[in-house]
């Protein structure tokens, strides 16, 4: 960044917050341009616009960078929440695409993370059935951030339905699902979810992305 110019205004989603010792909030955000983290001072206190910040809000915010610390957050503006993430299951899965949005979102990734990462979020806290859009969103992620299992090539394959030579059983249904997500165009490839094995789908991708990425916190609150 140009020192001349230490202020920039960012639009993201807030998918982590926590409370430091001194009162300080730590905000990390998504955003169209990539993850980051800012610091809000004395943030955490409920009269500040910083301290209303909640997980999963949709929020444009001014950043103040000087040198190589942590940017400071000096203004915040929600522009929208999802109702629904509120449900102990949905707040979970919301939690888990999050942290594998903010693990993929490259500045060179983040472009196509975006889209993926806000639809999957609308759709965990509307769909009747939370975990499908998750594993829509989850598989079509870690593609944007070029980490999709190459299925027919070399590397981590499906053979006899497993991904992997000791991954998770996915079967006929769970192949043609695991295919058409990382395929198809995002609505052909939901029609393809309606009678996977969701939860075989899902286990899949949490065990691909630790073995791409490393042990993701939210994966081990997940009880299916």
């Amino acid at each position: 960044m140009d020192r001349r110019q230490p202020y920039r205004t960012e639009e993201g989603i807030v998918v982590g917050r926590k409370v430091l010792p001194q009162g300080d909030l730590l905000l990390r955000f998504v955003t169209p341009g990539g993850s980051l983290e800012a610091l809000a001072k004395k943030g955490s206190r409920p009269t500040g616009r910083s301290g209303r910040l909640s997980l999963f809000h949709h929020v444009r915010f001014q950043l103040y960078a000087k040198e190589e610390a942590l940017p400071l957050l000096t203004q915040a503006e929600l522009l929208g929440k999802l109702f629904g993430l509120e449900e102990p299951r949905r707040f979970l899965l919301a939690g888990f695409l999050s942290e594998l949005a903010y693990r993929l979102a490259s500045p060179e990734a983040a472009g196509r993370v975006w889209p993926v990462f806000v639809s999957g979020l609308r759709g965990i806290a509307k769909h009747e059935n939370p975990l499908l859009p998750l594993v829509w969103a989850g598989w079509r992620v870690v593609k944007a951030g070029g980490l999709a299992p190459d299925l027919r090539g070399e590397g981590e394959r499906l053979k006899e339905g497993r991904l992997g030579a000791e991954g998770v059983y996915l079967g006929p249904k769970g192949v043609e699902a695991l295919w058409a997500i990382l395929h198809l165009p995002g609505g052909e490839a939901l029609g393809h979810l309606e009678e996977a094995p969701l939860e075989r789908l899902f286990l899949a991708l949490k065990a691909h992305a630790e073995k791409t990425l490393g042990p993701l916190q939210t994966a081990g609150l997940l009880r299916l």
